[in-house]
């Protein structure tokens, strides 16, 4: 156990606190011709509750000399203290572990650029299909398209992403990006970013798209490139769900994988 387990350090600002406990240190004295187990430069520690005086003011109270097992369980009931601390979820994040945050982004029209070899570097206006994402604490982003706009369930069907940079399995080609630091809530715009801001050079998942009715035929970098700048031109705003290709993981599997 470390410190950090149990306390939130001062940082120069000063936090509203409720007064709990009070552990105060002693020093022992030395006896003179006498024995104590005691030597003059232990130290102690004694255990006090806050209690209100006449003028109704909260000062520390009587207390008690602390064992080692007192430590020990004032410890240990911080830290249970702390772990019934209540957090909700935003609406949009379907699954959170340790090790992992799964989360939804909704459809829109956003920018997608392109850097691939023989084509001159595009930034275009295309309709995202709304994306499952899943980030873990070893820095790897998978995704998935959606084609539904409900809650996430056991259910719910996934598709592959229809997106270059992106393998088969729905894991992310992230090449030199910046890659944020923890897979947590507040981390989620700089996990999206990973994708939305990066350019896309080239097709990992050959099946990443169904193009002319045909969902077995292989896509190619030119193929998946004129499929979106069809989409800008016309100025589609939802994303045409028949050119999604199914994904053969369930959502629990997915994000079981990936986390």
């Amino acid at each position: 156990m470390k410190p950090n387990d149990f306390f939130q350090f001062y940082q120069g600002e000063k936090p509203t606190i409720v007064q709990k406990h009070a552990i105060l240190i002693h020093q022992a004295k030395a006896i003179s011709g006498g024995y104590s187990q005691y030597r003059a430069d232990d130290f102690l520690a004694s255990m006090h509750d806050f209690v209100a005086n006449e003028q109704g003011e909260s000062v520390i109270g009587a207390g008690r000399l602390m064992s080692k097992e007192d430590v020990e369980s004032v410890l240990r009931s911080m830290l249970e203290m702390g772990k019934r601390k209540v957090s909700l979820l935003p609406p949009n994040v379907v699954s959170i572990s340790e090790t992992h945050i799964a989360w939804t982004v909704p459809a829109q029209v956003r920018p997608m650029l392109f850097n691939i070899t023989g084509i001159p570097m595009k930034k275009i206006d295309v309709p995202w299909p709304r994306l499952l994402m899943v980030a873990n604490r070893n820095g790897k982003l998978a995704v998935a398209a959606l084609k539904t706009n409900g809650r996430v369930s056991a259910k719910t069907r996934l598709y592959q992403a229809p997106l270059m940079n992106v393998y088969a399995n729905g894991n992310v080609c992230t090449g030199s990006a910046t890659l944020p630091d923890e897979c947590s809530i507040d981390q989620l715009r700089a996990w999206e970013a990973v994708m939305f801001d990066s350019a896309f050079s080239h097709v990992n998942n050959p099946s990443t798209l169904s193009l002319a009715g045909d969902k077995d035929k292989a896509v190619e970098n030119k193929a998946h490139y004129r499929f979106w700048l069809s989409l800008s031109k016309k100025k589609v705003s939802k994303f045409p769900h028949e050119h999604l290709n199914a994904l053969r993981f369930g959502v629990e599997d997915f994000i079981e994988s990936h986390s």
